[in-house]
């Protein structure tokens, strides 16, 4: 049973490392443990305010574990939303998502979405967070997630 996972920006060699929940979330963190490594383009979130997001390869449909829309930063959770649930859905999907600053709330158009939180970062991640922060000017990055080995 892993527990850390590593968060990586390749291009920018920007790392941080994100101890899992196990007792908080214990479902969640199985079943994204299950889909690791996972790799995609991440994006900055739209309404959410210091959130980035990497969409998941495999779309998970969790129940609410751990669920908030209160989050800060270091917190990385997991949500995934119906077609036309929300402004702008138009298919299933499910993400990783990350906040790297105090002035996040998960959110989509119409409101506060709770995420269900699994992971906390826990290494030294100045660098990441500044990847993360140039995202909203800078774009779409290539990301990973990947187990850390014991």
């Amino acid at each position: 049973m892993i527990q850390r996972v590593r968060l990586v920006f390749p291009v920018e060699k920007a790392q941080a490392e994100a101890e899992l929940l196990w007792d908080a979330a214990p479902e969640t963190c199985k079943s994204i443990a299950e889909l690791l490594p996972s790799s995609g383009m991440s994006h900055h979130a739209i309404y959410s305010g210091s959130e980035c997001v990497l969409i998941l390869e495999q779309t998970l449909r969790l129940p609410p574990e751990n669920a908030t829309t209160q989050v800060t930063r270091g917190d990385v959770a997991f949500t995934w939303m119906a077609a036309g649930s929300h402004y702008g859905v138009g298919e299933d999907f499910a993400e990783a998502c990350w906040f790297y600053d105090i002035d996040s709330e998960p959110r989509m158009w119409e409101g506060p979405v709770p995420v269900n939180v699994f992971a906390r970062i826990v290494e030294p991640a100045d660098e990441f967070y500044s990847v993360c922060r140039r995202m909203r000017r800078e774009g779409a990055k290539p990301f990973g997630i990947e187990p850390v080995d014991d």
